[in-house]
């Protein structure tokens, strides 16, 4: 047990400090963990469906138009990968995509910064 223990497998009581497992540890002390490319780009989405960037999500309650889905793409949003999504995440509120839609192209950037702090996670 203690062996099981020292390697940072399963914990033998409630109380017992849990460590990280032993690869975890191998990977942070040779720096040789690697980056997951993002998901690949897909169809625009439709409405009433979720996009992701990273832990975030945005629900689309508007269609989207092909030059904002192309600027959503270079600013790492991607369509959810899957159809049900139980990872703990933010959530933007309901008019973010909109906000989005109605931005300046030039102003987009910043209105996309005010809309990503206001994240918050889901209730």
């Amino acid at each position: 047990m203690a062996l099981r223990r020292a390697l940072g497998y399963a914990a033998s009581h409630h109380n017992a400090v849990i460590h990280p497992p032993m690869k975890d540890w191998i990977r942070n002390v040779f720096s040789i963990r690697q980056q997951r490319r993002p998901e690949p780009v897909g169809p625009r989405p439709v409405a009433g469906v979720f996009i992701v960037r990273g832990p975030v999500k945005m629900l689309v309650t508007h269609p989207v138009p092909a030059e904002l889905w192309d600027w959503l793409v270079l600013s790492g949003w991607r369509n959810m990968p899957v159809k049900e999504d139980r990872r703990k995440g933010m959530q933007l509120p309901e008019g973010a995509l909109k906000a989005l839609m109605d931005a300046d192209p030039a102003e987009r950037n910043q209105t996309h910064a005010r809309i990503l702090a206001l994240a918050e996670p889901p209730s």
